[in-house]
């Protein structure tokens, strides 16, 4: 009971993201059918990339359901920089009225890992929106994502200027049902742990020096890339 009750909370968790991507294009589009023929555009594309999370959706169902029945997923080649657009353009549906500047640094050294790359866009999600939710209520703030070399692995950087955390929170973040959020379920941090440490990589976290924190993990590059 146990098992599946933490089972039932990581999928709630993760299909949260998509469908509220998918609510919120699909109230984008109700609001601009009817303004003319210059809004029939905008409306078939909200409706396609309402689809295509409802895709996302299905396909996180099916690997979170593979990746605890084999313990791995499907992992390709993939461009980090495409990886981590992506991602951060799904977490940032609905981000404009939080005011956040958002940055990104991608090393131009940098670009092929072998990852699979829905779960570790799920990381990177999960990730940004903390960082947000972070700094939700501050009126602004700065996002700032980066992609570098560390130790021989691809290292993603997501960092915020929220409040920060402290230093025992931070030791036992990544452990199942911890959360620093007032209605957070405390699972999104350990299915990220769970995912890099399955691609052979790390997640932690430290303070942002600009204040705040910083979140960081690694995944395997590419063979053509180990030079």
């Amino acid at each position: 009971l146990g098992a599946m009750g933490e089972m039932a909370s990581a999928l709630a968790h993760e299909l949260n993201q998509p469908l509220s991507a998918i609510a919120n294009y699909l109230n984008g589009a109700r609001k601009l059918i009817g303004r003319g023929p210059d809004s029939e555009a905008k409306v078939r594309a909200a409706v396609e990339k309402a689809a295509d999370q409802a895709i996302r959706a299905g396909d996180i169902i099916r690997r979170l359901r593979d990746f605890l029945a084999r313990g791995e997923g499907e992992r390709t080649v993939e461009s980090l920089a495409k990886v981590v657009h992506e991602a951060c353009g799904l977490a940032l549906v609905g981000a404009k009225e939080s005011n956040v500047e958002v940055t990104y640094r991608m090393d131009p050294h940098l670009d092929h890992v072998i990852v699979d790359r829905v779960q570790i866009q799920q990381v990177i999600v999960n990730l940004v929106r903390n960082a947000l939710d972070a700094m939700q209520g501050q009126g602004g703030g700065r996002l700032e994502v980066v992609t570098t070399i560390n130790n021989g692995m691809a290292m993603v950087s997501v960092s915020d200027t929220g409040p920060g955390i402290d230093e025992q929170t931070a030791a036992r973040l990544f452990q199942p049902f911890v959360t620093t959020k007032a209605n957070g379920m405390g699972v999104g941090l350990s299915i990220c742990r769970t995912i890099v440490e399955a691609h052979g990589g790390r997640i932690w976290t430290e303070p942002n020096p600009a204040g705040g924190a910083a979140f960081h993990f690694t995944v395997p590059l590419a063979e053509d890339e180990e030079k």
